[in-house]
């Protein structure tokens, strides 16, 4: 991964509508990721926990809808 000052590194796993994540900075998890999408297909939520670059505790819950 390139690009990001917070990880470089994703490894991810899918369970049907639902991906969860964990990224890494130098071989240590710095964050975790979630991204769910409705059963309806209409809405995905994506939700980020952990720390940045400047180890500052994050949680960002973001929520997208089909227009």
């Amino acid at each position: 991964m390139t690009g990001s000052q917070d990880f470089d590194s994703v490894a991810l796993k899918r369970n049907g509508t639902t991906v969860e994540g964990v990224r890494k900075k130098a071989g240590k998890q710095v964050q975790t990721y979630t991204r769910a999408v409705s059963k309806d297909g209409k809405t995905m939520t994506v939700t980020v926990k952990g720390t940045n670059a400047k180890g500052q505790t994050i949680h960002n819950v973001s929520v997208y809808e089909k227009q």
